[in-house]
């Protein structure tokens, strides 16, 4: 290791001691919570303490489950300082949500839960649901309690970490599917953080603001650890805030003077449908240098529209910063050049299978064959690429393959999954990032995800996992099933496509397109476009079903895709029903309720008894209806009783005895 860099992530919060440098927690317009990083240090070595007290000891497994961005950063850090390896979770309200914590839970060695008393209840009565006993008892057993004050509590004793100690275990977002966890140790992320500061010229002027949740890696490695390495201060909103009021991003990035941000494709998005220009006359974005755009496909369009937008804000017009980094790499893995961030190829999109040379289009031609990608850049400091065919014989520039990685940031496998890591890492240490792609000039493209990860209602998610969510539901029987996406033109988002071995006549399937529509709405929060009946499942002759020959007769007009059924408002027909009026409107409490959900389901008519999941609705959505709720009536719904009482007409009953009690 390069001798002026620190030999672990301990090693470097014990050195801002006597810092003067910073965090922000911004939970809303105006309302900041500094905490200077000498205030982490004191608070994580009390939640040490806390720790210790409750039994964890070096080596010891600690999931932190809290959506409260400062008690994450004291139980994180808190890990850290005293060996204890952390395991970040996102808290969530689906079934599935739910099902993947417990299934980590299982996978590794009697870890311990870090999350407060509400959420501790709704697991707990989760697991005597769906008879997890075993789960429960453990789980009520070995957790430690966020709610209790640690002000007055002892320090917890530091352990003395090696680089080659693991800082924490990072684990996929599958939901059906076991969870595969990424070990990163001090050493792997030390380098990373590094890489990222000399990538983009990070100096202690800059000020980094991100909404990215810290179980993101994104959010935890890019825009805490990273800056906190460099001595850098840095701000931090909830990404629900963001949901909620998106512009809030920019106006507190002005505010805090903010000079690096991130968002993928979905928050530059959501920004935009919501922008106000006139809201914000005097909004200045001059300081902000770099908008790193990452995690998912980068949509051209998108970022051209929304570079246009905030033109009038001074923003800097090569700000849009298109990077390329995963897990497994502790992040990052190619940045573009700051003299030229966002550059672009033109390509046909009939000539980008493993081993072709692709064929580079005029821009301006308009041919309809054409498909534009982004530059994602060279690679980083400590990191190598290279392309490769199905063979693993490295090819040249201009060819498309499989992208591997190599390097002292890289993972050196995942948790307890000897197979897999047998199978993506090879003997020489290049790891498979099931991506595909190819270098142009030094610069890296990429063009498509081997692994079938599917980019859908604002999340990644993996087919096979979609389809387990319906075979358990006993929608469709297995092998008789399969669920793959298609993206139109420069469409921001892939439409899920749900393809259903069905022969008889396509008005049978009806019933059934409806039920997975809403499963699926309901378990994993995505939205399907359409259910398509087939007469074949094709698969190769190991038995592994060929999706891409189903999205192709699809698109050539092989296929009918059943058209997903639009709900008629037959509001006027239904039952009269006894409605609320609320104090501050004239409108009964259930208009006021089908107008925000109207306004926020595009495409269809809600009606008064619809159930929302049957709509298909995204879980942005059904945050975004939560969020005009809340607005209206606050405090008086919880995201959760969405599920409970999923049409208007329920919700407004229920938002009526909350007014009566």
């Amino acid at each position: 290791m390069n001798a002026t860099l620190p030999g672990t992530l301990t090693d470097v919060l014990l050195a801002r001691a006597s810092s003067t440098q910073g965090i922000t927690i911004i939970s809303g317009q105006n309302e900041h919570q500094p905490i200077s990083f000498a205030d982490l240090l004191n608070k994580a070595k009390r939640r040490l303490g806390q720790f210790q007290a409750a039994g964890l000891r070096a080596g010891s497994q600690l999931i932190v489950h809290t959506n409260d961005n400062a008690l994450f950063l004291e139980a994180f850090w808190a890990c850290l300082l005293g060996g204890i390896t952390a395991v970040p979770v996102a808290t969530g309200n689906t079934s599935e949500q739910r099902h993947k914590l417990f299934r980590i839970l299982e996978k590794l060695d009697t870890p311990n839960l870090f999350t407060d008393k509400q959420t501790l209840a709704r697991l707990s009565d989760f697991a005597a649901e769906h008879t997890l006993g075993n789960s429960k008892a453990e789980l009520l057993s070995r957790t430690v309690i966020s709610d209790a004050a640690v002000e007055h509590a002892t320090d917890g004793e530091i352990h003395s970490s090696q680089p080659d100690d693991t800082a924490f275990i990072q684990f996929s977002s599958g939901s059906t599917s076991t969870p595969k966890g990424v070990v990163l140790t001090h050493h792997n992320l030390v380098i990373n953080t590094q890489s990222i500061i000399d990538g983009c010229r990070m100096t202690e002027q800059d000020h980094l603001l991100s909404w990215m949740p810290l179980t993101h890696d994104m959010g935890l490695i890019g825009f805490h650890l990273t800056p906190l390495v460099r001595n850098v201060s840095h701000s931090l909103m909830p990404t629900d805030v963001f949901v909620r009021r998106p512009a809030l991003w920019l106006t507190e990035s002005a505010a805090v003077g903010a000079s690096i941000l991130c968002s993928p494709n979905f928050g530059y998005q959501h920004l935009l449908k919501s922008f106000k220009p006139e809201r914000h006359p005097d909004l200045d974005l001059s300081r902000v240098r770099l908008m790193f755009n990452g995690a998912e496909p980068i949509s051209v369009s998108l970022c051209k529209r929304f570079m246009h937008t905030m033109a009038p804000y001074q923003l800097h017009p090569d700000a849009m910063y298109p990077v390329y980094g995963l897990a497994e790499a502790s992040l990052a893995v190619t940045f573009p050049p700051l003299h030229k961030r966002f550059s672009t190829l033109t390509l046909h999109r009939g000539r980008l299978g493993v081993g072709e040379a692709v064929q580079q289009l005029d821009d301006h031609a308009g041919d309809e064959n054409g498909v534009t990608f982004v530059s994602v850049g060279a690679p980083v400091s400590h990191v190598s690429v290279r392309i490769t065919d199905l063979s693993n014989q490295v090819l040249a520039e201009d060819v498309t393959g499989r992208i591997c990685i190599r390097g002292d940031n890289v993972t050196a496998g995942y948790y307890r999954e000897p197979e897999l890591n047998q199978h993506t890492i090879d003997s020489e240490g290049w790891l498979d990032t099931g991506d595909l792609g190819f270098m142009h000039a030094g610069q890296l493209y990429i063009t498509g995800r081997a692994k079938d990860i599917i980019f859908v209602s604002g999340q990644n998610v993996y087919p096979h996992d979609l389809e387990e969510i319906v075979i358990q539901a006993g929608l469709v029987e297995r092998g008789k099933l399969a669920i793959s996406s298609q993206r139109l033109d420069d469409a921001l988002e892939e439409e899920l496509i749900v393809f259903v071995l069905h022969r008889a006549d396509a008005e049978d399937l009806m019933d059934t397109a409806r039920a997975i529509t809403r499963q699926l709405g309901e378990s994993a929060g995505v939205r399907v476009h359409a259910v398509v009946p087939v007469a074949r499942i094709p698969k190769t002759t190991s038995g592994k079903v060929q999706r891409y020959l189903l999205v192709q007769a699809l698109q050539a007009g092989e296929l009918e895709a059943l058209v997903q059924p639009v709900p008629v408002d037959t509001s006027a027909a239904e039952p009269a029903v006894d409605v609320a009026v609320d104090a501050e409107s004239d409108l009964p409490v259930i208009t006021q309720l089908h107008d925000i959900c109207n306004a926020h389901v595009a495409d269809r008519q809600v009606g008064l008894n619809d159930n929302l999941f049957d709509l298909g609705i995204s879980s942005l959505t059904l945050a975004e209806i939560h969020a005009a709720i809340e607005e209206q009536w606050p405090d008086q719904v919880d995201i959760t009783d969405l599920f409970d009482y999923p049409t208007v007409t329920e919700l407004a009953a229920f938002l009526e005895s909350q007014h009566a009690a």
